[in-house]
């Protein structure tokens, strides 16, 4: 006989987006961890994530996590810690954090302890897929300017603060808009606010660049705001979108 452990696994964000997954309990969080990013479409295996033993308020407590040089103050490794070590009681709860940088996080709960008899069946199992996360856009950011493109002759003679307050006084006098900015066709209100400035020697590779570029998500949708349903999914895709 084998101890099966029935999970389930929702977004925090939003409830409905759910999976029910079956583990044997001799099974590690490594072997939870590739589960859970399969089917919830998290492929960016590079990134870091972590579990963390659970209560009913969500706080965080034991960690075990994914990469051995983030193990810095005694935390475990997913790779070496059989689940059954880690539950407690029949209602175990845990946390899973992925990615530090967007904190996907998801709520899990231990709602079944069962036996099964041994068998050549695989675990671990999705039994229940419900919804899909939303898509989130590639976010760009250079020297600490709204998101989007660098305006063509830009920063050589101009900080990023004299920079910054160039585009905000644009924005609040109506000159350019947020749209504008977050598509980056602001270039002919800096030209010809800044036309007796010499860029020329504008390097693009001076700037201190932030690239969230998230591999499962396309650049397309937006993670938060699409608040459209569909019969599919919690979030509706945008059809224009492939």
């Amino acid at each position: 006989m084998m101890t099966i452990f029935r999970f389930k696994v929702y977004w925090e964000e939003n409830t409905d987006v759910e999976r029910i997954i079956l583990i044997r309990s001799n099974q590690t969080f490594m072997d939870f961890y590739n589960c859970i990013i399969d089917t919830f479409r998290l492929n960016n295996k590079d990134a870091s994530a972590s579990f963390f033993t659970s209560d009913d308020y969500w706080d965080k407590h034991i960690e075990i996590t994914l990469k051995p040089e983030d193990a810095l103050q005694g935390e475990k490794l997913m790779n070496a810690t059989n689940i059954a070590s880690m539950v407690e009681h029949p209602k175990q709860k845990f946390v899973f954090v992925y990615d530090e940088q967007l904190q996907l996080t998801f709520h899990i709960e231990l709602i079944k302890i069962q036996s099964a008899d041994e068998s050549e069946e695989v675990y671990p199992q999705v039994i229940s897929a419900k919804n899909e996360i939303p898509k989130r856009k590639k976010i760009r950011q250079k020297n600490n300017i709204i998101t989007g493109p660098h305006p063509t002759n830009s920063t050589a003679s101009l900080s990023d603060d004299e920079i910054d307050n160039l585009i905000y006084s644009n924005l609040m006098s109506g000159n350019i808009s947020e749209e504008d900015i977050l598509n980056g066709n602001i270039d002919n209100i800096l030209k010809s606010n800044l036309k007796s400035k010499d860029f020329s020697s504008y390097n693009e590779h001076d700037d201190d660049e932030i690239d969230e570029d998230n591999k499962f998500f396309d650049e397309s949708d937006d993670f938060y705001d699409n608040d459209d349903f569909d019969e599919n999914t919690y979030f509706a895709a945008d059809d224009d979108e492939n």
